[in-house]
């Protein structure tokens, strides 16, 4: 354990150290007590494990997600570094430990410091289920950072399917690509509505909050990405009464935030064109990287998965607004029925192009056996020996049972040969076994055949 434990601690420890640089300097520019240093401190840490953060009475869980997922990704690619050659189940389990045992230390000291700020100012612990998205935040970071080849080494030891790890990359795929087009409609759609943009801003005197203002929307901006994607699917976005989706707008005043301008106000006719963008992609994700059709349902299933999560980090309760974000459940069903219809399209397209032809089976001509000549070795003879010597026994694969086993990412699963001498296999016996040489036998006129 002791061997991961810089592995996990120093990205938590920069991102402590950055949170409070910033606590500090956020209380110098606003000219605040430092008083407020201890809770400030606690409240961007929630913030920055998207956990969730309560003052005066209300909770604020719809964070902003763009420091959230750099942070994951720091946190993944230091857990790939050390996984991604060779690494034993208990090293496994360890590793785990530490991702969800530190952040869960340092929240709880957060907890505690907001507690005791609670009773000089306006500040309140978070309810503790809001939290348990910060242990489904860092289980995120480890399943992206453990990677498709540790990933696939595991499905071979303990005997699930391998095309299950092509399918993860499936769902991967067509999340990425899907993610940067919804990015695309996000700024399309504010350039549209610039002038409720430029609205927003026009409110503050203040070059400095004006500033501010964009900047708290570069951070939302993944938020933005991920309530898109949910629209473009079909399904609704709630934002307290008003509901948003490409089928109808029901809007209520918003939060005087620039980037809230890739909202619609209304829905036109043509809005619904929209949904096929998804199946687009999926096509041209099943397309380019063709999978057997239980592959592709399976990346259907992922997929639908994969975005639950997501929706469940950009989503929660935003003050008197109540709760912001997707229709979890049906932002869930149709991200998967998007995928596994286009999947079930595309093999049934591929089929009709490309129909299964069963060849007939020729029957086996007869063979004449010629008698062998004088002087001359007997083909069967020949034909015996060389089946003989080809003929090798492979060994039964011993059961792995020791939990500390290495499993070795290049080869997939693999076992270190023990140390002073090599043992002879069975399978080098067999083979010595069989080449034995035979007794010469005699031909019709006397000689003796070649020894073989």
């Amino acid at each position: 354990m002791l061997r991961f434990l810089p592995t996990v601690l120093i990205p938590h420890a920069v991102a402590l150290l950055l949170v409070i640089i910033l606590a500090v300097a956020s209380l110098m520019f606003t000219n605040s007590s430092m008083v407020n240093l201890s809770a400030t401190i606690a409240q961007l840490w929630l913030s920055l494990n998207l956990g969730a953060i309560s003052g005066s009475g209300e909770v604020i869980s719809v964070l902003p997600t763009l420091p959230s997922f750099i942070f994951l990704w720091a946190i993944a690619l230091r857990v790939h570094r050390v996984v991604k050659d060779r690494v034993s189940i208990a090293d496994l389990g360890a590793l785990t430990g530490l991702i969800v045992g530190i952040p869960l230390v340092l929240t709880g000291i957060a907890a505690f410091m907001l507690f005791d700020a609670a009773s000089v100012l306006s500040v309140n612990v978070p309810p503790v289920v809001l939290l348990l998205r910060i242990v489904l935040f860092h289980l995120s970071a480890l399943f992206l950072g453990m990677g498709p080849r540790l990933w696939q080494a595991l499905a071979r030891r303990y005997g699930a399917p391998e095309w299950l790890i092509d399918a993860i990359t499936q769902a991967f795929r067509f999340l990425i690509a899907f993610a940067l087009v919804a990015l695309l409609v996000v700024l399309v759609l504010i350039a549209v509505n610039y002038s409720v943009f430029t609205a927003t801003l026009s409110g503050y005197e203040d070059q400095s909050s004006a500033v501010a203002l964009i900047v708290m929307s570069l951070l939302y901006l993944p938020t933005m990405t991920i309530f898109a994607m949910g629209n473009l699917v079909g399904a609704p976005l709630y934002f307290g009464e008003a509901s948003i989706s490409v089928f109808s707008v029901h809007s209520v005043p918003l939060p005087p935030l620039p980037i809230l301008a890739a909202l619609p106000s209304e829905a036109p006719a043509w809005a619904v064109a929209f949904l096929v963008i998804p199946a687009i992609i999926a096509t041209w994700v099943c397309v380019r990287n063709p999978m057997r059709l239980a592959v592709n349902v399976s990346a259907a299933a992922l997929s639908a998965l994969c975005f639950l999560v997501l929706a469940v980090f950009a989503g929660g309760t935003l003050g008197v607004y109540n709760y912001v974000g997707l229709n979890l459940l049906a932002t869930t069903g149709l991200v998967f029925a998007h995928v596994v219809i286009v999947a079930l399209l595309v093999a049934g397209i591929d089929k009709l192009r490309n129909p299964v032809v069963v060849k007939p089976v020729p029957e086996p001509a007869a063979v004449v056996p010629e008698e062998p000549a004088d002087n001359e070795e007997e083909p069967q003879e020949n034909e015996d020996i060389e089946d003989i010597e080809e003929e090798v026994d492979t060994p039964e694969a011993e059961e792995e049972t020791d939990a500390d086993t290495d499993i070795e990412t290049e080869e997939v699963v693999s076992e270190e040969e023990p140390d002073g001498g090599t043992e002879v296999s069975e399978e080098e016996t067999e083979q010595e076994e069989s080449a034995e040489i035979t007794e010469p036998e005699e031909t019709n006129d006397g000689s003796k055949a070649e020894d073989r």
